[in-house]
């Protein structure tokens, strides 16, 4: 109901002391009204009204006060018009502010394990990653890879166009080192987030293994993370009881945890699929409801008919109804 009633016009007034002349001019206007009643307007009267009458000088009843009528109306119009005043409509406009979020994706040996459907774990990652990203219309998505160290394969940007095919592109090679350094790719996404300005910040962190090098743990990158506000989901790909790395779970959990996410296991393709789409329903991009005014002005709406009633009355006083002294 409050929406409907934001689409009503309403009336503002920008100089609202000129009104004040409006009491003054109803005063006037009620005095000079008595002393004609009581016959002090001067007046010139004539031995024989009805040879004027003969001759057409006689005036309409509806003429006859047509003059001050107009007088009055210019003057009531031009007082109006020097309030300026306004038609207001206030509007309630739905604001999408997306929020900043790092894919961090470990590209170590072991996710080339066909496990996903026939297809490796990272060809299935990378089409489903590709998926989320061109969802989240409104949010700048950044990329981090990593196996024994990491680095950012495309920081955070709303082209989502060229993240997909930096993604794409992505194979276990350009990283030589060996292991899987959690920890070190948390730190370069935080890294990433921490210069932002948007109220939500998100790490989607997904591996098959667990966390055996780089120089910080996973816990106390998650630490960091959690105070600088932003928001770890795990995901763990492949089964529980993995390959020749290992899939340390509990440890996914603790690093979620921290930082107030979730930790999502992802053992096969529909599974992956449905841990990005659970995410996607949790990370919603914030949405505000500025209200925004649109104003009319009505000072020239009010200005030009108060002249035109001025002319009316000059040519009235000067033509049908010219008065002689």
């Amino acid at each position: 109901m409050s929406e409907w009633f934001s689409h009503i016009p309403r009336i503002g007034i920008e100089d609202p002391l000129w009104l004040l002349l409006l009491p003054v001019l109803a005063l006037s206007a009620w005095w000079l009204r008595m002393r004609e009643r009581k016959g002090k307007s001067p007046a010139l009267r004539f031995p024989d009204v009805d040879r004027l009458r003969e001759a057409g000088f006689e005036v309409p009843p509806f003429l006859r006060r047509a003059t001050s009528r107009l007088r009055w109306g210019a003057l009531l119009l031009g007082v109006l018009a020097m309030a300026r005043p306004s038609l207001v409509l206030e509007e309630t406009v739905a604001r999408s502010r997306g929020i900043d979020m790092v894919l961090a994706l470990d590209i170590s040996e072991s996710m080339l394990q066909e496990d996903a459907g026939g297809r490796s774990r990272l060809d299935a990652v990378k089409e489903i990653a590709r998926e989320f990203i061109a969802r989240r219309n409104n949010d700048r998505i950044g990329i981090v890879v990593f196996r024994g160290s990491g680095y950012t394969l495309c920081p955070l940007t709303l082209d989502h166009r060229v993240a997909g095919m930096l993604l794409d592109a992505v194979t276990p090679h350009v990283v030589r080192d060996e292991g899987t350094a959690v920890g070190t790719a948390i730190l370069i996404a935080v890294n990433r987030l921490k210069a932002s300005q948007s109220s939500g910040k998100v790490i989607i962190l997904l591996t098959d293994g667990a966390s055996n090098a780089g120089s910080i743990d996973p816990l106390t990158a998650a630490g960091i993370a959690a105070s600088q506000a932003i928001t770890i989901h795990t995901v763990g790909a492949g089964s529980r009881k993995g390959g020749f790395s290992g899939l340390h779970e509990e440890e996914l959990r603790q690093v979620a945890g921290a930082s107030g996410g979730r930790y999502f296991l992802a053992g096969g393709l529909s599974s992956l699929s449905e841990s990005f789409r659970e995410i996607d329903r949790l990370e919603k991009s914030r949405i505000s409801s500025p209200i925004a005014k649109r104003k009319s002005e009505l000072f020239l709406y009010l200005l030009v008919p108060a002249l035109l009633l001025l002319l009316g009355e000059a040519v009235l006083a000067n033509t049908r109804l010219l008065r002689i002294p």
